[in-house]
């Protein structure tokens, strides 16, 4: 009884696996047009989650003060056959429970702005394109980080794409944050967890800014990575020695520390 049992349980996951399948397969190859957004196109071989854009951090922090705005780019992705002619998307804003929200006009140039509005398309024969968001500096940043959340709306070029993927968030501020590149997994190796003071120290000790820039600059050269994470944990040595009892810690009463 029991392997007859188990002969089910394995026909029936194949055939839930089966039906699964062929749906993914259907919804992909369809010829409707669907849209949802996407990864990052990177390097051959690099590995990336489908999910990794999903937030991402702006800061206007170590720009220069008459800098008043700035684009943050997400990746965007058609499903089912190219079109001769250039096809325009829609997006709009979704306020978000629990956070302070972004307002168009003040924080970011809104989604129907006539000035923005024909940057959201998809070029003539192509399944990719960058989505401008374009951030305002408005001092309210100085004091206070914003979340604007926004989502994919069908329109006479697009139905939707899938549900996990139809909707990004971006957090932005003009104070020191957190680098987007700081959620990968090198740089919890490298770098350990995340505070705006630990963030403070590296630029201090340094002199570099950084930021997701810089990030991607070391990251492409491992010796270089490992000498950053040398200079900073001997710094902080020799910070911790020269203030008895009083160590670096961060904002939050925490001990900073760098992974040995």
């Amino acid at each position: 009884m029991k392997n007859y049992r188990s002969v089910f349980f394995i026909l029936t996951s194949f055939m839930l696996i089966f039906i699964s399948c062929a749906k993914d397969q259907y919804y992909i190859f369809n010829d409707e047009a669907r849209i949802q957004f996407g990864p990052p196109i990177v390097p051959r071989g690099t590995i990336v989650s489908e999910y990794q854009d999903t937030l991402k951090g702006a800061t206007f922090y170590y720009e220069n003060p008459t800098v008043i705005k700035d684009t943050i780019y997400f990746d965007i992705y058609t499903v089912g056959k190219l079109s001769k002619t250039d096809r325009r998307y829609k997006i709009e804003q979704v306020n978000l429970p629990n956070v302070d929200n972004a307002i168009p006009g003040k924080h970011y140039i809104a989604f129907d702005d006539p000035n923005l509005t024909s940057a959201y398309a998809i070029p003539t024969d192509s399944v990719h394109a960058y989505v401008p968001i374009v951030i305002l500096r408005d001092p309210e940043l100085k004091l206070k980080t914003l979340t604007l959340g926004f989502q994919l709306v069908e329109n006479d070029s697009f139905k939707l794409g899938e549900k996990s993927k139809l909707w990004r968030k971006l957090q932005l501020t003009d104070r020191l944050s957190k680098p987007n590149n700081w959620t990968a997994s090198v740089s919890q190796y490298y770098f350990g967890a995340y505070s705006v003071r630990k963030h403070q120290f590296m630029i201090e000790t340094t002199n570099d800014r950084w930021d997701d820039s810089f990030f991607t600059e070391i990251f492409n050269a491992i010796d270089i990575t490992n000498y950053y994470k040398s200079v900073l944990s001997t710094a902080l040595i020799d910070y911790n020695n020269a203030h008895p009892g009083n160590p670096l810690k961060d904002e939050n009463g925490e001990l900073i520390t760098f992974p040995n």
